[in-house]
C-alpha cells in the first residue's frame, strides 16, 4: 500500500495487486465497508470518520480519503419511503448511520470536512442536535445500520425491488 497526502484533510491510498491478492480481494468487488477496513489497517486503526471514493483498476485499487467532520448532522424521517431517496443523495463512501427512535428513522451523517449535504433537508427534517445525541440514539434507539447505511440499505432494498 502506498499513501500520499493531499493537503491536511485528505489522502490517497494505492493498493497494488499483490496486497489485494493476499487479502483475497478483486479491485471491482471491494465494497466501501471493505475499503474502510483496508484504510484503517493502513493508517493503524485511527482516523475518525472518513469519506471514501473508490477507483478500481484492472489489478489495483485507488482510494481517495477525506476526513469528515467530527460532528454528525441528524435528519428525521417518518418512514423508509422518505429515508431511501435521501440515502441516494449521499456521496459514495459517505459515513452514515440509521437508527429507529421514537417512531422515526434518524439518519446521522458525517459530511466531508467543510461541506454539508443540503439536499437531505428536501427529504427529511433536519434536527439540531450535538454529537451527544448519537450516544443517546445508540442507547435508547434501535440501530438499523451503522457506518455505511447509505450503501447497505440501498443495496438491500434495490435487490428486494428487483426480485
Amino acid at each position: 500500500m502506498d499513501i500520499q497526502a493531499i493537503g491536511n484533510r485528505a489522502f490517497s491510498v494505492y493498493i497494488g495487486e499483490s496486497e489485494l491478492v493476499s487479502r483475497h480481494l478483486k479491485p471491482g468487488s471491494v465494497t466501501v465497508s471493505a475499503a474502510r477496513e483496508l484504510v484503517r489497517d493502513c493508517i493503524g486503526g485511527c482516523g475518525g470518520a472518513m469519506s471514501l471514493e473508490l477507483y478500481p483498476g484492472r489489478h489495483e485499487l485507488l482510494i481517495f480519503v477525506r476526513r469528515c467532520s467530527d460532528e454528525p448532522e441528524f435528519y428525521s424521517f417518518a418512514d423508509l419511503e422518505e429515508l431511501l431517496p435521501a440515502l441516494r443523495q449521499l456521496p459514495a463512501g459517505a459515513v452514515s448511520s440509521v437508527y429507529f427512535y421514537n417512531g422515526a428513522y434518524i439518519l446521522a451523517v458525517w459530511p466531508p470536512e467543510g461541506s454539508g449535504i443540503p439536499a437531505l433537508a428536501e427529504f427529511g427534517r433536519p434536527l439540531s442536535r450535538s454529537a451527544v445525541f448519537l450516544c443517546h440514539l445508540r442507547e435508547h434507539g434501535e440501530t438499523v445500520c451503522e457506518g455505511d447505511a447509505a450503501e447497505t440499505l440501498t443495496q438491500v432494498f434495490d435487490s428486494v425491488k428487483n426480485t
